[in-house]
């Protein structure tokens, strides 16, 4: 018989009071120790088809910045006001080189440099040192594929930027998207670490918003590596065994196998991720997250409906945004449980178990990093691995394997050695990793 429950019933009451965040690890304005953190990664910005001549705003970790692109087609992320008397560039003029203010015409170049300042005599020593001593705030961008990465961090420690597999999956069409959420960059990015929430959110309560078989609750292992965390999430389907791996490279760059597709009941020799996913905080209460949905024979095919505004809402959450609140309500989706916590989640008021494992080691992991860096430890750059582009774990093996029996232990033996078999493959690169691949779970699915 049990003990006593230490609440009685319509015990409201007793649950009042105020409840706070896990600062350290949601706060990310300049000089939070999250905020710090995350300024050592390049993360992406913007779509390169939102930079353009007409000067862009842009918050990212708590910071007010323009983004423009100049006329040699050059892209420029700098602080929002200018430096000589705080005009706004937003109003500023794209240029041959660079972006001219437009309350004294100062021009400044992508990097800061100011070129010119054409309000002071030609003959200024003034001016040509203050020309040589001072630069207008700017950040460091890459442009890849359709996304714009920035560098925000300290200029002494910029990192090289990392080029992982994922970047350019064989015989894959990629769709840059992006998409705002009105709450803290934490209780997205961790959901990526979460597989229990898919049986329930996205089959058994909702509804199938994927295949019924994502319903069946899963045979879990999570693992950790230098660049982050991953876990193998294992079923039987019919005489099939299906093994998906989600991954998250720290510190919010997130996978995830194919969605529209997968149910396990097609073989499948490595499939790929369906998105390449990073949730950029804009400030502690709003995030955006920046992507590419994949679209080939390896993830989700690319059929014409899901290339749509709906079709990659449905990739990114479960269900499309534009439906009216009561369907919200009544089959909700990702975008509903992440802004449902509210704008920064209540952590005191959570209560863990056992199937949060992948949280708690994602938050662990975390608050590690955070504090290292606070005792003058740098955070590790996946690009300091040898080799690139950097390997990566996600997405989805389905294998015929009538040998294998639908009980816990069998599966994650199988789990295990299918991990084994990509792991073993992470010296190679492009297609030679995915033939070794294959043949390796070819020889396991006779085996």
């Amino acid at each position: 018989m049990g003990g006593r429950n230490a609440f009685p019933a319509f015990c409201g009451y007793l649950h009042t009071g105020v409840h706070q965040e896990d600062a350290a690890l949601t706060h990310v304005e300049p000089g939070t120790p999250c905020g710090e953190y995350l300024r050592c990664f390049w993360h992406p910005v913007a779509l390169s088809s939102e930079a353009t001549d007409l000067p862009r705003n842009v918050r990212i970790l708590g910071e007010n910045l323009i983004l423009f692109r100049d006329k040699q087609n050059r892209v420029g992320l700098v602080h929002k006001q200018c430096c000589h008397r705080g005009a706004s560039l937003e109003y500023g003029i794209c240029e041959e080189r660079g972006i001219r203010c437009c309350y004294h015409g100062w021009l400044f170049d992508v990097d800061g440099t100011i070129l010119e300042t054409p309000g002071e005599p030609a003959d200024s020593e003034a001016a040509r040192r203050l020309r040589a001593n001072l630069r207008q705030g700017a950040y460091p961008t890459v442009e890849h594929n359709g996304l714009i990465f920035a560098y925000l961090g300290h200029p002494d420690h910029r990192p090289e930027f990392p080029y992982f597999d994922t970047f350019e999956i064989p015989e894959t069409e990629t769709q840059p998207y992006a998409r705002d959420y009105p709450c803290n960059w934490l209780q997205i990015t961790e959901n990526a670490m979460d597989p229990v929430h898919a049986v329930f959110l996205h089959v058994r309560v909702s509804g199938p918003q994927f295949a019924e078989s994502w319903g069946q609750l899963s045979v879990k292992e999570f693992y950790e590596r230098e660049t982050g965390l991953f876990y193998t999430n294992a079923r039987k389907v019919a005489d099939k065994v299906w093994v998906r791996l989600h991954e998250v490279i720290l510190p919010n760059l997130t996978h995830a196998g194919a969605v529209m597709t997968m149910d396990g009941s097609q073989v499948k020799y490595f499939g790929r991720n369906t998105f390449t996913r990073w949730v950029v905080p804009v400030d502690s209460e709003n995030s955006r997250v920046i992507a590419w949905a994949n679209f080939g024979e390896k993830t989700d095919p690319p059929k014409g409906e899901w290339r749509t505004t709906e079709g990659i809402d449905v990739i990114e959450g479960g269900m499309p945004r534009d439906r009216p609140p009561e369907g919200c309500q009544r089959y909700p989706g990702d975008y509903e449980a992440f802004i449902g916590q509210g704008p920064i989640t209540a952590h005191s008021l959570e209560h863990r178990v056992s199937s949060d494992r992948g949280v708690e080691m994602m938050r662990r992991r975390l608050r590690q990093a955070i504090h290292g860096l606070q005792n003058g430890e740098r955070p590790f750059q996946p690009a300091a691995l040898s080799g690139a582009p950097i390997p990566t774990y996600c997405g989805d093996v389905v294998l015929h394997c009538p040998q294998v029996a639908a009980n816990e232990e069998a599966l994650l033996d199988h789990s295990r050695k299918v991990i084994k078999i990509i792991r073993d493959a992470d010296h190679l690169v492009g297609q030679a990793r995915y033939d070794r691949i294959t043949e390796g779970l070819k020889n396991l699915e006779t085996n």
